[in-house]
């Protein structure tokens, strides 16, 4: 029986809750002998899919020294493994990933889900940015194939690198189980809790705005936030869920008013952003609040199923509240997410990724 090709994806978070790299990874292992390294983040058991899932312990989970234990130890576990390709996610796993296909003669892809050096978190820290940037600039030119989610970071990689990458987005795959909303007096937020979301913004919003909030994730600002709801009285409007598992966190965006996707504009990551919980609010009918930057824009004007406001609580609120007085235009914006589903899917996009493994082999 012929080997399969063996391909090993690493990211930097806990494989049990990144969608990208969920879907990525149960299409290839229709094709390839497939695994999915990360880290544990939860004392959560791994579910059964189609492809192995490896997820590694560290005592330290952030800062420089986490990046270096990181790549140190999938370095090491890598040059003792048989594998053919691997699929570096982000630019704080690519390292360990190069170096090892670089010794090994193997293939490497560069899956870019952020532009990494311009991240919020880089922002205020010059000497870490060059750092990152110099670890970019060494590896990105020399990877075999590089992909993103968007159009705009990849027209800036190609320039920058004269690398060519490709664009895979983050859509999910058509729901063709449609739920049947049974209650949308809520809005819904699903992702990170990290700075520069727009979430502070939000719950001083909520103030104004004639519904309640579920906010569905974790991340470095989840004190923060809980602390500021509590200041500000708003305890019985604002619910935590935590992180969700990706099978039930429909449930919740289904039934949704309207989902949150509404960022601060700190740095070129977040203004050419394209991300998950954009089309995963689209596929669930629920129209979304976000920023009218590059990505999000063009894809409004074809489709016309979103609304417009900034990271600010007064935009936010006469954002919700206007298309809670107007039914018309909400019903029409529900509808154009439904169209928008059929042309935004995985099912398109996994397409493009079979044909570019097609081109590496």
């Amino acid at each position: 029986m012929e080997r399969k090709i063996k391909v090993i994806a690493t990211v930097i978070n806990d494989v049990i809750y990144d969608q990208r790299m969920i879907r990525i990874c149960y299409t290839l292992s229709e094709f390839y002998d497939v695994e999915l390294w990360g880290r544990r983040k939860s004392e959560v058991d791994t579910f059964k899919r189609p492809y192995y899932q490896r997820r590694f312990r560290f005592l330290i989970s952030h800062g420089i020294f986490f990046y270096l234990a990181y790549n140190v130890k999938v370095f090491f576990t890598l040059l003792f493994k048989k594998f053919d390709i691997i699929h570096a996610v982000d630019l704080d796993t690519l390292p360990a990933g190069f170096l090892a296909c670089k010794i090994k003669r193997k293939k490497i892809i560069y899956d870019s889900h952020e532009y990494f050096t311009e991240v919020p978190e880089l922002l205020e820290r010059p000497f870490v940015k060059k750092i990152w940037l110099l670890i970019e600039k060494t590896f990105v030119p020399k990877v075999d194939i590089g992909i993103t989610v968007g159009k705009n970071i990849a027209d800036i990689y190609t320039k920058k690198y004269n690398k060519i990458f490709q664009v895979i987005r983050n859509c999910p795959e058509i729901n063709v189980k449609k739920i049947e909303a049974i209650n949308t007096d809520y809005i819904i937020y699903q992702g990170a809790l990290n700075k520069g979301r727009g979430l502070e913004a939000l719950i001083i919003s909520m103030k104004e705005i004639p519904l309640k909030l579920k906010i569905a994730g974790s991340g470095d600002i989840d004190q923060k936030l809980k602390k500021l709801v509590n200041n500000n009285q708003l305890t019985d409007k604002i619910e935590f869920l935590g992180l969700i598992e990706p099978q039930d966190l429909s449930v919740y965006t289904n039934n949704a008013f309207i989902g949150y996707n509404v960022m601060e504009n700190m740095g070129l990551s977040y203004y050419y952003s394209l991300s998950n919980k954009f089309f995963d609010y689209i596929h669930c009918g629920v129209p979304v609040i976000t920023n009218q930057f590059p990505e999000y824009n063009n894809i409004n004007m074809t489709y016309n199923c979103c609304v417009f406001a900034d990271a600010i609580p007064d935009q936010i609120s006469k954002t919700i509240n206007a298309l809670l007085s107007d039914s018309k235009t909400y019903q029409k914006l529900k509808n154009n997410c439904e169209q928008a589903s059929h042309d935004l899917n995985w099912e398109i996009e996994k397409i493009k990724l079979i044909e570019i493994y097609n081109d590496i082999i």
